[in-house]
Order: structure tokens, then sequence, then C-alpha cells
């Protein structure tokens, strides 16, 4: 049984042209149309990703649109913008991009300088003195996300976003429209659902059929749902997160604090040879009531598995491993 290790391996790049008319790119027909209603005209395969919730997500929500009309030729009035716009939340993990229920799509992030995004000197100061306006601070450069394959891009105006200053902004029927970072309460509300786990952890509570639960929120960008989470040390949150492959597993210790990850660790696998479903080495775990960590490490000797080399460690305050001699 050999772990499994995964590669996403980025095959395709592609660039915008924009030029001078990016200002008025909003003013098209296809802008003017309900970009939102042809955004969710989807494939079945990207329904189940919308209503897939497992992903680890940044998120942001609708926050305001610019003052005024960039060049004074809106057709909508802003209330029918912010009636568009403002029940939409827009989450960004590690791969993908997803724009509410609407659209979903693997991305390639760039850095740009606004001269170099709007390939036009004027351009990018029109658009400089609105964030100024708007109190945005962009410094010297801004992040740009668009779809890592071109034809599964979403519709205008979801097909490419930028942020500066952790403010999402697209341009919609010659407007700016701002979406706020949120600070991590979608993520909150999914660790507050999930069940603590009261130490000791022994292998009898590990081996159990009842005791793993199921993780609806993706942590430290794993595949794996069944999770143990264990009481807190202070804001640190821990989770131990088991990933069964037939007769092949493994445990993975995960620490996080301020909605980031802070370890990330394998504390029980094991290894086989050559022969079928013949185990070589097995590493497991147990966790005292002094929150103690045990890793014991078992080779083949024989007919038997003999322990060849133990650990101990526990995790301190900052969610770190501490290894305990």
């Amino acid at each position: 049984m050999k772990k499994i290790l995964s590669f996403a391996i980025l095959t395709l790049l592609f660039v915008n042209c924009k030029g001078d008319s990016k200002i008025n790119a909003s003013l098209g027909k296809d802008l003017k149309e309900d970009s939102i209603k042809r955004a969710s005209k989807l494939e079945p395969s990207q329904d189940k990703e919308l209503n897939d919730n497992s992903l680890a997500r940044n998120y942001w929500s609708f926050y305001k649109i610019s003052e005024n009309s960039i060049s004074g030729t809106s057709k909508m009035t802003k209330d029918e913008i912010v009636s568009q716009f403002k029940n939409v939340k827009i989450e960004i993990d590690e791969k993908k991009v997803k724009i509410g229920e609407l659209c979903i799509y693997d991305y390639y992030k760039s850095n740009k300088t606004l001269t170099e995004y709007y390939e036009s000197t004027k351009t990018a100061k029109l658009y400089e003195d609105i964030f100024v306006k708007n109190k945005i601070k962009f410094g010297n450069e801004i992040t740009v996300y668009q779809s890592l394959y071109p034809e599964k891009a979403c519709e205008i105006p979801w097909d490419e976003l930028i942020i500066a200053d952790n403010i999402i902004i697209i341009t919609f029927d010659d407007y700016l429209v701002f979406f706020k970072r949120q600070n991590g309460n979608y993520q909150d509300d999914c660790y507050s659902k999930t069940k603590i786990t009261n130490l000791p952890i022994t292998n009898k509570i590990i081996n159990g059929n009842d005791v793993w639960n199921q993780l609806y929120c993706n942590i430290a960008n794993l595949d794996n749902k069944d999770y143990l989470r264990l009481p807190d040390i202070k804001d640190v949150k821990v989770f131990i997160l088991a990933n069964f492959n037939f007769d092949d597993f493994t445990y993975t210790l995960v620490t996080i604090k301020n909605d980031k990850i802070i370890t990330k660790q394998d504390i029980g696998f094991a290894k086989d040879i050559d022969e079928p479903n013949t185990i070589s080495e097995i590493t497991e775990f147990e966790i005292d009531r002094d929150y103690v960590f045990v890793i014991n490490t078992k080779s083949k000797s024989g007919e038997d598995l003999k322990i060849k080399n133990t650990e101990r460690f526990k995790i301190d305050e900052n969610g770190l491993i501490v290894i305990i001699k």
C-alpha cells in the first residue's frame, strides 16, 4: 500500500488583450445583458461543483459601487446595480474561484501594475483616481484572477477578477463594483458544527466505526472528510483527518490558528512491501489525557510487527509541535 500523492499540473496560461477599450468594455451588448442569468446556465458537472461546500475558502461579499459612472454612459441606475449584486458571495481557495451559485472555475493568478493590466497609462490613471476616491490602497500592483482554461471561464463580468487592498473589483455597466473580504466567518460557521472528541484518544477509539465524523469544511486543502476534532488549545483548533483507502490509511494532524494552517503532519500510515496486502511498517498514534501524542513506528519482524521507534510531542499555544525528550 503506497500513499498516493496528487499533483496539480498547470497546462495552460492565457492573456487577455485589454488596451484603452477596457474603459468601455462594460458598454458592449454582452455586458448590457443580464450576465448573472447567463452565468447560471451550467453543465451538470459544474452544478455538482457549485454544490460542494467542502472547499477551504476566503470569501468576499458585496461592499459598494463606485460613486459615478466611469464615462457617464451607464444604462442602469445605481439601485438596480446594487440589487443585482448585493447577495453575491465570491469565494476563492487554493485552486478555484466560485461566484455564489452561478459559476466556478480553476484560476490562474498574476500580479500586475495598473499600466500593465490596462495596457495604457491614461486608462491606468483613470482607474487609479477611482480607487483613491474609494479609499482603496493598491500599492504598486493588483492581483488578477483569470480562468486557467478559457473555454471554462465564467460569463462577463465574472470572467476576470482583480483584487486590490483585499477588495475584489469588477466592472459592470460602466461602474466599478466592490466586494469586501470577510473575516473567516465561512470557516468559523463550518468549524462550529464540528464535534469535539475528548481525550484520551486510544487505538480502540481510532479503530472504532462510530468515532469518525464527516467534515464539510476543507482543511489544509486535503480531500479527506473523516475527522476527529480534539479540544482547542487556547486559540488553536486541532484536527486529525483520516484518509481511508481500502486497507491503506493516512492520519494527518492539522492545527489552525487565526484561520491559518500552522501544522500539517502525517502521524499515522502504513508502508507495504512488494507482496500484495502485506504491511512492512506501520506508524500509529495515541493521545493521552495530558495532550501528549505518542507515535509508535512498528516494523515487521518475522510474522509480527515490533516497535522500532517511539516519539512523543505536544502542541504549544501557537499550534506548533514540541518534541518531548
